[in-house]
């Protein structure tokens, strides 16, 4: 406004108010087209981190055993799907053969009602020590069948994200020293997942959620 006043009084030639004019609005042009790009931008490097996670972790088929003491047999038919043996069998042949697999393997995984914790624990029952007896006795009779294990550690609602985030790494850590300790076994990974994947996401507090999930790699 006040240049304008001054163009009009003569105190600023009117060619240098338009020249002024002209580059305050190729000044906000290149404000907007660097946000839009910012944005752009941003909204695409989202797009790709998801794409690249959904990338990173296949679809999981998740057996449940709930017998209080499973066999061994029903432990490996669990961590180690037939179907899924099948699939990466099919796979292997292909690419002997020179050809691309176009089967989509799953992972497999193995959890159970009998592997909970009390509310705030990272404790084990003496039910949950006799369902990972048999978990390290199938794993250690199949020890050249899979290369590595990641131990999941889960949570139920109660409890703040960061509680939520240690506890459940407390709960795969106490796991692991069991099979460790007890079968000798190696190359086991614990991660916790905190809250992020109810098993009763209709009852968010269940003892349900609290819980571990076994997933081989193999």
């Amino acid at each position: 406004m006040l240049i304008r006043k001054l163009a009009a009084s003569g105190g600023i030639p009117c060619a240098s108010y338009t020249s002024y004019r002209r580059f305050a609005n190729f000044g906000w042009e290149v404000i907007v087209k660097t946000t839009k790009n910012l944005v752009l931008t941003a909204l695409l490097a989202g797009l790709l981190a998801s794409a690249q996670s959904m990338a990173a972790e296949p679809e999981r088929k998740t057996v449940s055993i709930n017998d209080r003491v499973p066999t061994p047999q029903q432990v490996a038919d669990a961590l180690f799907p037939k179907e899924i043996e099948a699939l990466k069998k099919e796979c292997a042949q292909a690419e002997k053969a020179g050809m691309r697999c176009q089967s989509r393997i799953p992972k497999s995984s193995l959890d159970s009602v009998l592997v909970t914790f009390p509310r705030g624990s990272a404790s084990l029952s003496g039910e949950a020590q006799e369902f990972l007896s048999a978990v390290g006795q199938a794993l250690k009779s199949r020890e050249l069948m899979w290369t590595s294990m990641r131990i999941e550690g889960h949570t139920d609602v109660t409890g703040s994200p960061a509680v939520n985030q240690r506890l459940s790494k407390e709960r795969a850590d106490v796991v692991k020293s069991y099979l460790v300790k007890n079968f000798g076994l190696k190359n086991i990974e614990t991660v916790g997942r905190s809250s992020e994947q109810l098993k009763d996401p209709a009852d968010p507090e269940s003892a349900l959620n609290r819980r571990i999930e076994f997933v081989p790699e193999w």
